[in-house]
């Protein structure tokens, strides 16, 4: 059973189940409504596919480890101004 099938029978049985509210409603906003709601039903009752079960998911490479950083050691410099004389 495919989850368009599944979904079209738990349509069927919300609408029987609630025809008796179909009379307070419009027919499209019913009809709109129940389509939601089987939709929200069936995604809970799905049951995932053999052919989606049995591949495993790849496992994800470890992230590389980057060398660590020189700490660049500069010595600053300190310019002493002497005032030139004549």
């Amino acid at each position: 059973m495919d989850k368009k099938e599944l979904r079209a029978q738990v349509q069927a049985k919300i609408e029987a189940a609630l025809a008796e509210f179909a009379k307070g409603v419009s027919e499209k906003k019913f009809k709109k409504y129940i389509k939601k709601a089987a939709k929200i039903v069936a995604d809970g009752l799905s049951v995932p596919s053999a052919k989606k079960a049995a591949t495993p998911k790849k496992a994800k490479a470890a992230p590389k480890k980057a060398a660590p950083k020189k700490a660049a050691a500069k010595t600053a410099k300190k310019t002493t101004g002497q005032a030139k004389t004549k």
